[in-house]
């Protein structure tokens, strides 16, 4: 995570100059300000400041170290107590490799690198002397130096610079280096100079009464209280290390990179003055007047102690009291006076807008100018404005409840109301032909025509009616009423637009006529009108653009709107898209308090709330005041964050981030804590993050720099996170951490497996179990049936064979007494063969009963007896075929086995006349699959599959394979024979 962060950090300070810089032609409070205080975790009396790489904020001073990330302020402790010398950090530099060296009171110099703090020793000189001054050489060299010593650390050891290097080391007073990667050395009040890739230190001058040593664009600069001066040209390596790297050390006199002086000493506060720019010559005046702020203008306090520019162009001042943070906001402020509030707008040819506002001890009228935003008051009416508008030749119209009054040059005329209308505010003004459409409040709309009043009539419409206005530059005049109904007056032609048009934003309080658009707002959202029908614009983020009292739209056709939310930016590439298919939500960009804007968006008057000037510049006005935007200038943050990682928690325990974490068994729950160090909007830092191991995709946390992970199981995982800044730049690495969570002993993959084969071997045991019980049934079952079957049995050998054959034999005694040549004789000897026949049949089916008696008997053999006696019986030639080893069924199995193919045999050989009957069993290892096949005369499909109506042959087959869980396949064709199939698992 270490490397993923230092080269991060390199990269950001490759930045060579990013957008947000602090604009000089703007005043001191046109900047965004915000202050933190001591309860917010800021650190008393900061006496040094620096900014990493990493994009981190250092403060040191008595009470310690602390980082800050724009969002938590952090004490840094290192892991050893005793690596720090005091607890009182005087000076801070940052080095360009991503190390931050802290100089401690009274004596002791530390490194941080990684997290990690290494101290100089005490055996070292530097690491026993009074550290002042701190800065970065060329190839990464420390320059360290106290009021009368200088020390230089090549990465390897600490070298005393002395007179052998051409320094008399007798009364330093500052230390600097350039772009060039010359060192600088004010040294006796004589500036010394140590060129890259020399060794010893030329003279540069004089330095005396120097207040500050400054780096502009490269160069080296000497602040005294009157000018700058420039040092002398010793070295003629051309500027190629990061002159930004400079600026993010703290100090108390700062030349930021807009040409801005800032300081603390004036006497109190901060104060800056604008240098000549761009620089000139080798001499810088600083004959412009200072601004100056302190705690009654807002500063954290009236002390100031140290000021630094971070790599994104803001100004951190810190003050005995707290932290302030200044700077520039795509939104500037024209600074409005107290009190004041309701603001009316209207843009004048020159580029400068008019502002009307309202104070509870009079209305004014501003002129307000230029990049500063001059505020010049107008003499105008003294009273409330809510609407103002021009007419065709330009001139300035505006209204409110007490009058109504037009502007030639600087003379104003007030102009006569209506006389049905009375006190009634104006809800809009707009140009039609020579003169100015009105709309008055809940008194309907007037047409003034130069000379007298004309009421606006529209079919259908009371005269009353309220409206809002718009005109287009065709002299088209637009007209929004209540109910979702919007008239167009275009000469003399008017036209209706209602629901039906696609109008669906309850009343209409707001009409705009664009370069190319129309658009209307009201409760219910906006809608545009394309073609002749209205489509509601449905923008991304809820509410987006609600409460919607402004719309400009600019010559590249982008659209701007003055919302509730702020000011609201949809491209017209955005926009293009949406209206190609509307199923998508539209694309916007919202500009809220963050980047400038006063409060929120006023209600639907006064009107206009927003206008464009002529020199293209947005003007918008808000419940707090009145700002604006250069859309053809936008200002983003390119500087691409710095995401890491802060923190790991488990079962209450913190673990440092950095190498592979090994969490203690259990530890089925973790707080992962994470950061990204964008001091400008850092509110707008959005985070991705996943587990891998746990997530499959990655997970959008938006602003929450946290996350919590429950039921882990042990093994391996990597977190990963990745942060994107308020404009959308992402991170040119993700941090990670590595984590490992043991697993305890019954978590072990050979106790897992010790518990399935557990597991297994007591399925098996209730498996056999329940085999033992289900055979005892079954044997039970089949005794009680065996039982039964053999009383049947004896009961029908007893009593109904018995009786047939004594019946057989009483005929053929009557039959003896008959002449041989008797014809009923013969008929009779034709009916006992028969009954012979009958009791033979009968005799093998009580055979068949008593066939299982003891159930332990080969199946196979069984089989092969009944076939013996039918072939005997009838001709056919039987053949048995067994693959496998025969293994003992159940007796209830193996009697229903038997059944059903002695039904099979019996068919082939009585009734289908079959000549070769073959017979085939499979024995497996779980199953078993037996065949019978002839060459019989064979019966239909539909025979075979239902059977003979009356017959209970074949279905008592199928019915006793389903009781055995088998399954039975009869495929027989007439002339083709019949195969009786049965397959099933052994039991």
């Amino acid at each position: 995570m270490a490397a993923v962060a230092t080269a991060a950090g390199m990269a950001l300070a490759l930045v060579a100059m990013p957008a947000r810089a602090l604009d000089r032609d703007l005043r001191l409070d046109q900047f965004h300000h915000r202050s933190w205080n001591a309860a917010d975790g800021v650190p008393m009396e900061t006496w040094a400041m620096a900014q990493t790489p990493d994009g981190l904020l250092w403060m040191g001073g008595p009470n310690g170290l602390t980082s800050f990330d724009g969002v938590r302020f952090e004490r840094f402790r290192p892991v050893s107590p005793e690596l720090f010398p005091s607890t009182a950090v005087g000076r801070l530099v940052s080095m360009s490799n991503g190390d931050l060296w802290a100089a401690f009171f009274p004596r002791g110099l530390v490194r941080i690198r990684d997290g990690q703090a290494w101290r100089v020793p005490a055996s070292e000189p530097a690491g026993a002397a009074r550290i002042r001054y701190i800065t970065e050489g060329a190839g990464g060299t420390v320059w360290a130096g106290g009021t009368s010593e200088l020390f230089r650390f090549d990465g390897q050891r600490w070298d005393r610079m002395g007179a052998a290097q051409g320094l008399a080391s007798t009364s330093i007073s500052g230390i600097q280096a350039d772009g060039r990667g010359t060192v600088w050395v004010c040294d006796d009040n004589r500036l010394k100079a140590l060129p890259q890739g020399e060794t010893h230190f030329r003279d540069g001058g004089d330095c005396s009464g120097a207040q500050s040593l400054q780096v502009l664009r490269g160069e080296l600069w000497l602040v005294y209280p009157k000018e700058m001066r420039k040092a002398p040209a010793l070295s003629q390596v051309p500027v190629t290390r990061n002159p930004l790297l400079a600026t993010r050390r703290g100090s108390s006199t700062v030349a930021d990179r807009e040409g801005n002086l800032w300081t603390v000493f004036c006497p109190a506060g901060l104060c800056r003055r604008k240098l000549p720019w761009p620089p000139e010559g080798d001499r810088l005046p600083l004959e412009a007047e200072s601004e100056r702020m302190a705690a009654p203008e807002g500063l954290s306090g009236d002390f100031g102690m140290m000021i630094l520019e971070d790599a994104e162009g803001s100004l951190w001042v810190a003050t005995k009291s707290g932290l302030d943070r200044f700077r520039r906001a795509p939104l500037v402020p024209a600074p409005m006076p107290r009190a004041t509030s309701n603001y009316a707008l209207s843009a004048e040819p020159d580029g400068a807008v008019t502002v009307a506002a309202f104070s509870p001890v009079g209305s004014t009228v501003w002129r307000v100018a230029g990049t500063a935003s001059v505020r010049e008051p107008v003499a105008g009416p003294g009273a409330q404005i809510n609407a103002m508008g021009r007419d065709r030749a330009g001139r300035l119209w505006m209204g409110g409840p007490a009058g109504l009054w037009r502007r030639e040059g600087a003379r104003w005329e007030e102009i006569p109301r209506p006389s049905a209308v009375g006190e009634r505010w104006v809800n809009g003004i707009a140009p039609k032909g020579d003169g100015v459409v009105v709309a008055f409040q809940r008194a309907g709309v007037q047409r003034w025509d130069g000379a007298r009043w004309q009421p606006v009539v529209l079919p259908g419409v009371e005269a009353s009616a309220e409206a809002a206005v718009a005109a287009g530059a065709d002299d088209t005049v637009w007209l929004g009423l209540k109910d979702n109904v919007l008239w167009r007056w275009r000469g003399e032609e008017t036209r209706r637009f209602g629901p039906a048009d696609g109008i669906d934003v309850g009343d209409v309080r707001l009409v705009f006529a664009g370069r190319s658009r129309v658009l209307i707002a009201g409760d219910g959202g906006v809608s545009l009108l394309r073609g002749d029908r209205f489509l509601p614009l449905k923008a991304e983020g809820q509410e987006t653009l609600a409460g919607v009292s402004g719309i400009a739209e600019t010559a590249n056709g982008d659209l701007w709107f003055n919302a509730r939310k702020g000011a609201v930016h949809v491209r017209r590439d955005d926009l293009e898209l949406y209206l190609a298919d509307t199923r998508h939500p539209l694309r916007a960009e919202v500009l809220d308090a963050l980047d400038g804007y006063p409060g929120s968006a006023t209600s639907f008057w006064p009107q206009p709330s927003v206008v464009e000037a002529a020199d293209g510049r947005l003007w918008f006005a808000g419940t707090t005041g009145v700002a604006w935007l250069d859309p053809q200038q936008p200002r983003r943050n390119a500087v691409a964050p710095v995401v890491r990682i802060t923190g790991l928690r488990a079962n209450g325990v913190d673990h440092a981030p950095g190498g592979t974490i090994e969490l203690p068994r259990h530890a089925d729950m973790m707080e992962l804590r994470f950061s990204a160090a964008s001091l400008a909007i850092p509110e707008r830092v959005r985070f991705r993050y996943r587990l891998d191991g746990v997530d499959t995709r990655w997970r959008d946390a938006g602003t929450r720099r946290e996350t919590v992970y429950n039921s882990l199981a042990p093994g391996r995982y990597r977190f990963r996170v990745l942060a994107i800044n308020n404009d959308g730049i992402a991170a040119r690495e993700e941090a990670v951490q590595d984590i490992v969570i043991p697993a305890a002993w019954y978590q072990t993959a050979a106790f897992r497996a010790l518990c399935v084969v557990a597991a297994a071997a007591l399925i098996w045991a209730l498996h056999r179990l329940r085999l033992r019980q289900a055979a005892r049934r079954a044997r039970e079952q089949v005794r009680t049936r065996m039982a039964e079957r053999e009383r049947i049995a004896r009961e029908l050998h007893d009593t109904l064979l018995q009786g047939v054959q004594g019946l057989i034999l009483r005929i053929e005694a009557h039959s003896a007494q008959l002449p041989p040549d008797h014809p009923v004789r013969a008929a009779m000897h034709v009916d006992l063969a028969m009954a012979d026949e009958v009791l033979d049949e009968s005799r093998r089916r009580v055979m068949a009963l008593r066939g299982t008696g003891d159930g332990g008997g080969s199946l196979t053999r069984a089989l092969e007896d009944i076939a013996s006696q039918l072939a005997r019986d009838y001709d056919g030639e039987f053949r048995m075929e067994v693959r496998g080893r025969e293994r003992r069924l159940a007796p209830a199995v193996q009697d229903e086995l038997r059944l059903i193919f002695s039904e099979a045999l019996l068919n082939a050989f009585r009734h289908a006349h079959a000549q070769r009957i073959t017979m085939r069993w499979r024995f497996g290892w779980w199953w078993l699959r037996a065949e019978l096949r002839d060459d019989g005369t064979g019966m239909s499909a539909e025979l075979a599959a239902h059977g003979r109506p009356g017959h209970l042959g074949l279905a008592s087959m199928r019915e006793r394979a389903q009781a055995l869980g088998a399954r039975l396949v009869i495929e027989s064709a007439p002339g083709k024979g019949t195969v009786v199939r049965v397959r099933m698992r052994r039991r």
